[in-house]
């Protein structure tokens, strides 16, 4: 979600970005434009009539699966290195998660049809903003081969998978992130001040 948000705020406004770097991007598999042609005209409204279930019955079930043992649960799955799922972890993302108004926030998440993909966003002529790309190749909910597509892009520096790496590469393996970020941010303001 927040590759999507970045790549249309640099859409949008492209004097205020250089650069947008991207952690493990998000291709909703949920997105109507990822359903087959023949499905299209029902999986639309199948996904509003169980987005609009999940608002109507879903807090109860909701409120079962918000502890630390389900977050936890859950958390393993997509992170290489269980040893990373950490009890501060799982509070740090439990507590927003009990806060009101949370559950329609999940929902909609989960379930959510519409609104841009990266592709769509990385072929916009308005992104002038360079992009580098990183994640983790041991991530089971996001589709190396679709990642390493994005490097087809003009804005695209690189697509960089981290091997052994789950769905939170800044997380699991911040030693192996934080300095492709500084680098890429170096890169950047190297090539502002040539241009000046």
């Amino acid at each position: 979600i927040g590759s999507i948000s970045a790549l249309q705020a640099a859409v949008d406004e492209p004097a205020l970005f250089d650069g947008v770097f991207i952690v493990n991007p998000n291709f909703r598999e949920a997105h109507e434009a990822e359903q087959p042609d023949l499905l299209r005209p029902l999986t639309v409204p199948l996904l509003n009539a169980v987005q609009g279930g999940l608002r109507k019955y879903g807090q109860p079930v909701f409120d079962a699966l918000a502890n630390p043992s389900t977050v936890k649960t859950i958390l393993k799955e997509p992170y290489a290195d269980a040893e990373q799922v950490t009890d501060e972890l799982v509070d740090v993302l439990l507590t927003p998660l009990l806060s009101p108004g949370a559950a329609d926030v999940v929902f909609d998440t989960l379930s959510y049809s519409a609104g841009p993909l990266p592709e769509p966003l990385l072929e916009d002529q308005r992104l002038q903003a360079a992009v580098q790309i990183c994640f983790g190749e041991a991530d089971p909910w996001t589709p190396p081969a679709r990642v390493r597509a994005l490097e087809r892009f003009r804005s695209v520096r690189s697509v960089v998978g981290l091997p052994g790496v789950g769905h939170c590469p800044h997380d699991e393996a911040p030693e192996l992130v934080n300095p492709m970020i500084v680098d890429f941010v170096r890169s950047l303001n190297v090539e502002a001040k040539a241009a000046a």
